[in-house]
């Protein structure tokens, strides 16, 4: 078998079926996600698999599109996607409530979100458009614009960093947008596409690879995924439904230390634990 021929999803699994035990019985409560480590990729001879461990569930709305998710000072922020259904909206983590909503144009497709300073920030898919909301009240302040697509978008308090579906995340200037810099991502070697919604994590930039069950975790300092989180279990727990789509939205709880994940149309979201898959002997 000559794995330079196959895709990078067909590499993904192979890595995971074949590179790890099936066995739960050793399973490592090794829940951290940090970066800032010195010499954390160079460590690593190969990613880590990382299993996940529900400790909580949530109230999510089954008719959303969900491109964004942001949890910031106890409150949890969405954006939605799909021409005439997109916005922004605070939602009431516990039960699912929504405080406060803004629609956007007919027009144009909503993307992923940040949180800057006291705005919250808005890509849009097709259109270039960006869009900056006060936070208190979702009134817009400014649109600004960007060449090429809009996905997902995050920030690790220098720059906003921002996806296109791409192997390649953009470094931009929080004020201006302009680009600064752009980070090749890789998955053994290999360009890792598909990048969707972004999280920045203790110094690592998380991403949904769209239309796969697998979160990056990535190396800023070279772009290398030294990890990823499969979500296979709550994604098949979902789509019993019949109307769960793929996985999509991370957000940091940082006072559990736990992500808040969810998906297109789920009707959870999930807070999780990382739990490490140990390797076959």
């Amino acid at each position: 078998m000559n794995l330079s021929t196959l895709p990078i999803y067909c590499l993904l699994t192979l890595f995971i079926v074949c590179g790890q035990s099936s066995s739960y019985a050793a399973e490592n409560n090794a829940s951290s996600i940090d970066c800032n480590k010195a010499n954390t990729a160079a460590a690593k001879s190969a990613p880590i698999n990382w299993h996940v461990k529900v400790h909580n569930t949530y109230p999510h709305r089954s008719n959303a599109f969900t491109q964004g998710l942001i949890y910031h000072q106890e409150k949890l922020f969405e954006s939605t996607g799909h021409y005439g259904q997109s916005s922004i909206s605070q939602i009431h983590i516990n039960t699912g409530e929504v405080i406060q909503h803004r629609a956007l144009d007919k027009t144009v497709f909503g993307e992923g979100i940040t949180i800057w300073n006291n705005e919250l920030i808005q890509l849009t898919w097709k259109s270039g458009q960006v869009y900056r909301y006060s936070l208190s009240d979702f009134s817009l302040q400014k649109t600004q614009n960007i060449q090429g697509e809009g996905w997902g978008m995050t920030h690790n308090g220098q720059s906003l960093i921002t996806s296109n579906g791409s192997a390649q995340l953009s470094f931009r200037d929080p004020q201006s947008l302009a680009k600064q810099s752009t980070l090749n991502v890789s998955y053994l070697g290999r360009p890792l596409k598909n990048l969707n919604e972004l999280e920045w994590v203790n110094g690592c930039i998380l991403a949904n690879i769209w239309q796969s069950q697998y979160i990056a975790i990535i190396e800023p300092s070279n772009g290398q995924t030294t990890g990823l989180i499969d979500l296979q279990r709550i994604i098949a727990h979902e789509q019993k439904t019949g109307t769960s789509e793929v996985a999509n939205g991370i957000a940091w709880h940082a006072e559990n230390q736990r992500l808040l994940i969810t998906g297109k149309y789920w009707q959870r979201i999930y807070e999780i634990e990382l739990i490490q898959k140990p390797a076959s002997k």
